[in-house]
């Protein structure tokens, strides 16, 4: 019986969702220049000029879902800029495409995707700069895992996030840094150092990319 109610509560969560954003589409909050933003996966992040998602019910979050492919709900070319900070290493890396591909859908024509990710080709240096220690390099690698999202299931690199964008039909396909760009009011794990023995360490991968 649990699967036809998992599928049951699914399907519900969809409704709301739809429901929730016919009723609310002309009142969700926009940028002082008008634009239409969303943040999917905010956690505690509250900017005021975003749509915010996520799966934990906080006061600012506007939609709930429990998987980043539960936005089929959002009507095509809604969004401006999307939004995401160390969200889609949570995606089974079967689905990272298809995930870019729904964010590519809600995207109005020139608007953008900025992501950040941790960066496998930092925590190898990580790693190896400090005798082969896993544990220094186990939480970003593998999630947090003290509660029920935060588990890890994708791995990125420059070329492989890049490669993953292009398949999802995104150009200029470019880096982006949390202390020199728009829309960006606030401090998360795009700018993630490890401190180890006083030396700071690069964690994310921070790339962006236009929908045509």
């Amino acid at each position: 019986m649990a699967v036809p109610l998992v599928k049951f509560v699914r399907v519900a969560r969809r409704a709301r969702n739809r429901l929730r954003w016919a009723v609310m589409s002309d009142t969700l909050p926009r940028s002082p220049d008008g634009k239409r933003l969303l943040h999917i996966g905010c956690g505690s992040i509250d900017s005021p000029y975003f749509v915010n998602i996520d799966a934990r019910r906080l006061p600012h979050v506007h939609f709930l879902i429990n998987e980043i492919l539960e936005i089929r709900f959002i009507p095509d070319a809604s969004f401006d800029f999307v939004y995401m900070s160390h969200v889609l290493e949570h995606v089974p890396h079967q689905q990272t495409v298809d995930v870019l591909c729904q964010i590519q859908r809600i995207l109005r024509p020139g608007g953008v995707c900025r992501l950040s990710v941790p960066d496998f080709d930092h925590l190898v240096s990580i790693y190896q700069h400090n005798d082969n220690d896993l544990e220094r390099i186990i939480h970003p690698l593998m999630g947090g895992q003290d509660y029920r999202y935060n588990y890890h299931y994708g791995i990125f690199n420059h070329k492989l996030l890049s490669e993953q964008f292009a398949k999802a039909g995104f150009v200029n396909i470019r880096a982006w840094s949390p202390h020199d760009c728009a829309h960006h009011d606030f401090s998360d794990t795009s700018s993630l150092h490890i401190n180890i023995k006083g030396k700071e360490f690069p964690v994310s991968l921070n790339l962006e990319a236009d929908k045509p």
